[in-house]
């Protein structure tokens, strides 16, 4: 994957001419692992993230999306966010899924492996169906379209 330059954000900034993405730059470019990951983590931040991911250009998308799934994967947040954390995750990827933001295998078997780990504790994500949604076909469905997703770039 080709490392992401600051030259690369301001093009795309001109590009797409989004605030959103001038303010992901603020959070995302020149920050280690750890102060993304931080910029995750502190209170409702992850709503935040899950936006600024969505309204990347799939450059950016690709090449910081692995922290949302790392997020998830790594369980630090009250367990009270556990639901709206998984239908974040799950919303941002079909939309991701469905806009072939995708380039890059290993994303994709970096969400399925998130799935699973959900799916592996959807007794504690699933449960407030009545506001997000039931997650089980949801997430089938996702699953699905991951397994016959075509990676077209490399």
């Amino acid at each position: 994957m080709k490392k992401i330059t600051e030259a690369d954000w301001d093009r795309l900034i001109q590009e797409v001419r989004s605030d959103d993405v001038l303010y992901a730059k603020r959070i995302f470019w020149n920050k280690s692992d750890e102060e993304i990951m931080d910029a995750f983590e502190s209170g409702f931040a992850f709503i935040e993230r899950c936006d600024e991911l969505r309204f990347m250009p799939p450059e950016l998308f690709n090449y910081y999306y692995h922290y949302f799934p790392e997020f998830v994967a790594r369980d630090n947040y009250d367990s009270s966010d556990t639901p709206g954390v998984a239908s974040c995750f799950i919303q941002l990827l079909e939309e991701k899924l469905e806009d072939h933001s995708f380039y890059y295998e290993e994303l994709l078997v970096l969400a399925n492996n998130t799935l699973d780990f959900i799916l592996d504790n959807i007794d504690r994500f699933n449960t407030d169906p009545e506001i997000y949604g039931d997650f089980l076909p949801r997430i089938k469905a996702l699953k699905h379209g991951i397994q016959h997703y075509p990676i077209t770039r490399h």
